[in-house]
């Protein structure tokens, strides 16, 4: 249960990234920046850190958005730029050492037990309602798979394109910040090395969900049993003492056989 909630949280977020048809390698990045804030500045600023992460996040999610949408350029590179950028300043603020939260209030966000279960799970499992009710019950949700489905069409329909990638863009970090803070929370301390195996089993969750890396095909929804068979099968690879080298070829290859099976081969042959 702790490890899948923070990591339905992010996966939420790429999952509307990826509908689109594009690609958010910073949501990791994002990550460690907002839950390496709050283990640096919880006892300065008290609960306000937790805004400041957001805004940071938010903040950066809206940069891709613009070098996507606006600048054009392509969505793996931009988001890998980001991530790079954002690493370097997690680096710069933690000077590469490992901190601890002593602020129990802030810690309680995570680890309060209700019925048995943490806080953190009700965190996650009320945020992936939330947002898969805005991908399916809301105009936000179908302009969003319209886009990813047809963006010319989508366009011609009178969707702004440009601001719709921006705003999904601003949603996939706002929630990579949320993942951050609850996951600094839960774990009570980290440093620079926060999520560094964490990209292909949080890509992994998402297509095994059923959501498309060609887009409009998927959805948040989905991502909830993407994100538990990922957990399980990690789980029992630890449990079988099965090293992370060997982990991270396991989950690169379920990656692999989901995004073919998942892919929309119809948009492909009209490609070419």
């Amino acid at each position: 249960v702790y490890a899948m909630s923070y990591f339905l949280i992010a996966a939420c977020g790429l999952t509307f990234v990826i509908m689109t048809g594009s690609f958010d390698f910073s949501v990791v990045s994002l990550l460690k920046l907002a839950a390496l804030l709050c283990v640096l500045y919880i006892d300065r600023v008290g609960f306000w850190v937790i805004l400041l992460a957001l805004m940071f996040t938010t903040g950066f999610g809206l940069i891709n958005g613009l070098l996507v949408a606006k600048f054009r350029v392509p969505s793996f590179m931009a988001t890998l730029g980001i991530s790079i950028v954002v690493d370097g300043i997690a680096l710069y603020l933690s000077k590469g050492h490992l901190y601890v939260v002593n602020n129990e209030t802030f810690r309680a966000l995570s680890t309060t037990f209700i019925a048995g279960l943490p806080s953190i799970f009700y965190w996650a499992i009320g945020i992936w309602l939330l947002i898969s009710f805005v991908a399916l019950l809301t105009p936000f949700g179908r302009r969003t798979y319209a886009l990813g489905g047809n963006p010319i069409g989508a366009s011609l329909s009178g969707i702004d394109v440009v601001k719709q990638r921006i705003y999904v863009f601003l949603l996939s970090g706002f929630l990579a910040g949320l993942a951050g803070v609850l996951y600094m929370a839960q774990m009570g301390g980290g440093s620079i090395s926060i999520g560094a195996d964490m990209p292909i089993p949080l890509f992994a969750s998402v297509v095994a969900g059923g959501t498309a890396l060609t887009g409009g095909v998927g959805g948040p929804h989905r991502t909830l049993l993407g994100v538990i068979i990922i957990t399980w099968i990690q789980a029992g690879l630890s449990m079988l003492a099965v090293g992370r080298d060997t982990q991270m070829i396991v989950f690169g290859l379920i990656a692999l056989v989901m995004s073919i099976a998942t892919i929309d081969r119809r948009r492909i042959k009209s490609v070419k």
